[in-house]
C-alpha cells in the first residue's frame, strides 16, 4: 500500500468522508470522485473488522439502539402539598430507536428511498418534494380563501 493509501486509510478511519479524505491524502479532484475505487484498494473491511466493528459487534450495537432511553424530569404533587418537586426516571427514547429501526431496515434492503410508493391511491409518487410543494400549494389556496 502506497503513502497516499495509507493516509486516505487513516483519514477515513478519523471519520472523514471518501471525498474529503482522498483530497486531503493528495489525491486529485478526479480521483477524488471516485473515491470507491480507493476504497476498495485499501481493503477497509478489514482495518475496520481488526477494530473491533465486525458485523457482530455492529448488530450487537444496532439492538442495543432499539432500546434506547433517556432520563426525563417530571414535576409531581403531592395531595398534602409538602412534598411537590422533581423526580428523574428514565423513559424509551422512541426517536433515537426509530433511527437505529430505519437505519437496520435500509441497510437490510427492507426501505427502498425512492419511488415512494401510495398504495391507498395504488399512484406512484417519484418526488417527495413536488408532493411536500403540492401540500403547501393547498394549505396557501385554504389560507388565501381560494379552496
Amino acid at each position: 500500500m502506497n503513502v497516499r493509501q495509507q493516509l486516505y486509510k487513516k483519514y477515513r478511519i478519523e471519520g472523514m468522508s471518501q471525498y474529503a479524505a482522498a483530497r486531503k491524502a493528495g489525491y486529485s479532484h478526479a480521483t477524488a470522485i471516485n473515491a470507491h475505487k480507493i476504497e476498495k484498494r485499501c481493503d477497509l473491511g478489514t482495518v475496520l473488522e481488526m477494530a473491533g466493528l465486525t458485523d457482530k459487534a455492529l448488530a450487537n450495537h444496532a439492538a442495543q439502539g432499539l432500546e434506547a432511553t433517556k432520563k426525563v424530569s417530571l414535576y409531581y404533587e403531592s395531595e398534602a402539598n409538602d412534598d411537590s418537586g422533581y423526580t428523574c426516571e428514565e423513559v424509551p427514547d422512541w426517536q433515537s430507536r426509530h433511527k437505529y429501526f430505519e437505519s437496520i431496515c435500509k441497510l437490510r434492503g427492507k426501505i427502498k428511498e425512492s419511488p415512494l410508493i401510495d398504495n391507498s391511491q395504488h399512484t406512484h409518487i417519484t418526488n417527495i418534494t413536488q408532493l411536500i410543494h403540492d401540500v403547501n400549494k393547498q394549505c396557501e389556496l385554504v389560507v388565501d380563501g381560494r379552496n
